[in-house]
């Protein structure tokens, strides 16, 4: 390991650590630390699923060595988790007259209440399957579902072993019991089946119960993207992920050797995909713990704030006209991105959409609105990424139902994936001429998520914007390139050769005494050249400071290498998604609004889009709240040059929260616009 990078999947995992720092905070509310748990535990999940696979099947002492680290990494954090859980957020709830049912004894009553839940419920969705142990088979695990492994003593006095499913896939797994007086009580269905396994295995005694889960591996590698059906070759690698490699069997620390041994050959494991892990796995199902107070304890509600320009017009597309909107979303409402399409839609004088699509709620607004626009008689072209992981079926369900409706769907490219945001609706005015109306965005077309994720929207009619645009739509219809850009920066046209171009411009500035300066708020950083670059303008002297949510194989502060770049974490209520990228530029400042992280496959192996800022009042706006944040001193972390994350301790009597005072000051800029109106 060069001394100025660290592994992805280490850094990743710090960034993991900071979602416990979240749940172990008693200053948020009880179920947000609940929240971030569940958010550890997906978080960790998916890690299984998707980053692990290629260090198992390629050994080497340098990837042995690596995987060491991170399984200790894991094994700290999951310690970590279930001292969090047990120590702290347990006896808060019992604190708030909630119990929660594992170990304890349960109530008469609620004996009767589970036992009736068992057998009229639960019991429809269990399979019981019986491990013949001198049987040469292969035993089954579904991907990422919960099971028990169960130890049986017949009357002979032998051993057998039979393992069932947890059907948290087919009901809540959390289910709140009968209160009794002022206080509520909560169980899971795995204590609830454990409670009743006599009825499962009436002949046999119980010895004993274990907790069971099987990750496989979901990345997949379609071999040749150029030939053939594209869409066939995704669906049929989709239902591959379900037969995946094992990448983590994870099972309940109490179990003995004896019954480790078994399910190491009932399920083919080896040594390093066997971790241990607690008495209940997906715990990412604690998304849905039930809150009998609801809403108290579940923390501060923050609803989405009104964009005064767009409130009382009768058509949005004459505020657009007049100025370009810059739109900072949780803090402002998404409403209008829906309003935008939902007035196309209906609009006479709308001749055509366009839009890229890459995730879509399951129940998209959108969607729909393009479907009406079709409907009404409007050409809409959509590009659906139907290689977005994890969104694949989703996004080729909406496919289908777009162009049933008229639609015409443009679906992936060979070797690309098209992660820009970017929407365009074509008009014609009074006097028959075109005109262009444009959408740009940090962040996906999806509703649900833009309640909780931190990103920017940016409506415009500007020639300059709309003829850089529409650069982008006619590649993505005839995979053609043209030329290029000219103020967008747009990976797979310009956008990486762009930004080493800005940051050595920032170099020469300063050699040249002019003010220099770089300012990155990303997701992610790996790229090799951006990297390089980065220490370059570091060891010219350039004051590089940059925020990142994720990974950073960069790791600052390093004599005579990144000396002079900063790096932080901000973990909080909203998922900080949105790119920033600013440049001193000797007092000009450029600042562009992105989709793309600076990592190498959002650089190399996509279609994305930064956008640059003109406006001299939506430029303060992104000063003030890049400010905010870097003033942030209870939720941004300083990341060190061990990649580690440390909380800053200064000023700390004068507590700083960068999303609530941003969430206040669009509040007040709400006020002050309303008293000049």
């Amino acid at each position: 390991m060069q001394n100025h990078l660290l592994p992805s999947e280490i850094s990743w995992l710090s960034f993991n650590n900071c979602i416990l720092d979240e749940a172990d905070d008693a200053n948020n509310s009880l179920y947000e630390r609940i929240k971030f748990l569940a958010i550890h535990s997906s978080n960790l999940d998916e890690f299984f699923r998707v980053k692990i696979r290629k260090l198992l099947i390629k050994k080497s002492k340098k990837n042995t060595d690596l995987l060491d680290k991170i399984l200790t990494e894991i094994n700290l954090q999951q310690n970590r988790f279930g001292s969090i859980w047990n120590t702290s957020i347990l006896p808060e709830l019992e604190a708030n007259n909630i119990v929660y049912y594992e170990k304890q004894e349960l109530l008469q009553e609620h004996l009767h209440e589970i036992e009736y839940y068992f057998k009229s419920i639960i019991l429809s969705y269990i399979q019981v399957i019986y491990i013949s142990i001198n049987q040469p088979k292969t035993y089954f695990l579904n991907n990422r579902s919960l099971y028990f492994l169960v130890k049986l003593k017949d009357t002979a006095g032998n051993y057998n072993y039979a393992y069932l499913n947890i059907p948290s896939d087919k009901l809540d797994r959390f289910k709140q019991l009968q209160s009794h007086g002022d206080t509520h009580y909560i169980i899971s269905i795995d204590t609830i089946i454990k409670n009743c396994l006599s009825f499962i295995f009436p002949t046999g005694k119980v010895v004993s119960c274990y907790a069971i889960k099987l990750n496989r591996d979901e990345n997949y590698l379609i071999e040749d993207e150029n030939s053939g059906d594209l869409i066939a070759k995704i669906e049929a690698k989709i239902e591959e992920r379900k037969r995946g490699s094992s990448t983590r069997f994870l099972y309940d620390s109490c179990m003995d050797a004896d019954t480790i041994a078994i399910c190491k050959k009932a399920f083919r494991l080896k040594k390093d995909e066997m971790i241990k892990g607690g008495s209940h796995h997906n715990l990412y199902d604690l998304f849905k713990f039930p809150n009998p107070h609801k809403p108290n304890l579940q923390g501060v509600n923050y609803p989405g704030l009104k964009h005064l320009p767009f409130e009382n017009c009768k058509s949005i597309f004459d505020v657009i006209d007049k100025q370009n909107q810059l739109l900072h979303f949780p803090y402002q409402s998404y409403y209008y991105v829906l309003q935008f399409f939902n007035q196309a839609a209906i609009n006479r004088n709308v001749l055509e959409i366009k839009i890229t699509l890459y995730r879509i709620s399951s129940q998209s607004l959108i969607a729909n609105a393009l479907i009406s626009a079709a409907k009404n008689g409007k050409k809409v072209t959509v590009f659906v990424e139907v290689k977005a992981r994890f969104d694949e079926y989703n996004n080729l369900f909406w496919s289908r139902e777009m162009k049933n409706a008229g639609i015409k769907i443009i679906q992936s490219m060979p070797n690309l994936k098209v992660h820009a945001k970017v929407a365009m609706v074509t008009m014609k005015d009074k006097y028959g001429n075109k005109k262009y109306y444009n959408y740009i965005s940090t962040g996906n077309f999806n509703e649900t998520t833009a309640n909780i994720y931190s990103d920017f929207g940016f409506f415009t009619s500007e020639k300059k914007y709309t003829d850089d645009l529409k650069k982008v739509f006619d590649f993505l219809k005839t995979k053609k390139k043209e030329a290029a850009p000219e103020h967008i920066l747009a990976a797979g046209f310009n956008m990486k050769d762009k930004l080493l171009e800005l940051i050595n411009n920032e170099i020469e500035n300063k050699k040249e005494g002019n003010e220099a300066y770089i300012f990155l708020k990303v997701n992610g950083v790996d790229e090799k050249d951006i990297i390089d670059k980065l220490i370059e303008a570091s060891s010219a002297g350039v004051d590089v400071i940059m925020i990142v949510r994720g990974i950073c194989t960069l790791l600052p502060g390093i004599k005579n290498v990144s000396e002079n770049i900063e790096i932080y974490r901000i973990v909080d209520m909203f998922l900080e998604h949105s790119r920033i990228y600013k440049f001193a530029n000797n007092g000009d400042q450029k600042i562009y609004l992105s989709s793309a992280d600076m990592l190498s496959r959002n650089l190399n192996r996509r279609i994305e889009v930064a956008f640059p800022l003109y406006d001299e009042k939506h430029i303060a706006a992104i000063n003030t709240i890049i400010q905010l944040q870097l003033e942030d001193n209870t939720k941004r972390r300083i990341v060190n040059s061990e990649g580690k994350n440390e909380l800053e301790i200064l000023n700390i009597d004068k507590p700083r929260r960068a999303q609530t005072e941003i969430y206040n000051w669009i509040a007040e800029n709400n006020k002050e616009i309303l008293l000049e109106i």
